[in-house]
């Protein structure tokens, strides 16, 4: 499994959402700007960012975005999510419906990859925005 750069760059904009909290509106411009993303192309993650209904914009002079809620109910997952698309190494589930896999019925790695699966979306889960404020970090530091 490989997170593309549109991870990495969606999770610096959403720490520099949540470090503002919901004050004021920050453009994408200045988000770009003080993150070093490509404007254009944080432009396109945002649109996906509310598509999933994790910031919401506003219009004008003063506009630009917010989230919309607070950062430690908003989990990793659903931020990778919202740029990568789906979170799964390998997924049967849809190899079975759209019948791409000959082997379904009868494989033996199945349930591991169901299982690896489930730990990756666990673990995705187990991490808030709020989880990179804190001050030592301690929650990044488990090793579990």
């Amino acid at each position: 499994m490989r997170i593309s750069i549109n991870a990495d760059y969606i999770l610096r904009a959403m720490y520099e959402l949540a470090t503002v909290g919901n004050k004021k509106p920050i453009s994408v411009s200045k988000i770009a700007d003080d993150k070093h993303i490509p404007r254009k192309y944080l432009e396109k993650l945002f649109i996906n960012l509310k598509k999933y209904g994790i910031v919401k914009s506003t219009l004008g002079k003063n506009g630009g975005y917010v989230l919309t809620d607070k950062p430690e109910n908003i989990t990793m997952k659903q931020i990778i999510k919202a740029s990568e698309g789906q979170i799964s190494v390998h997924n049967c589930k849809d190899r079975r419906v759209d019948m791409s896999c000959e082997f379904f019925e009868n494989c033996v790695f199945k349930d591991f990859w169901n299982k690896f699966n489930t730990h990756i979306n666990n673990f995705l889960d187990s991490y808030t925005l709020a989880s990179f404020m804190s001050e030592d970090n301690s929650t990044l530091n488990n090793t579990d």
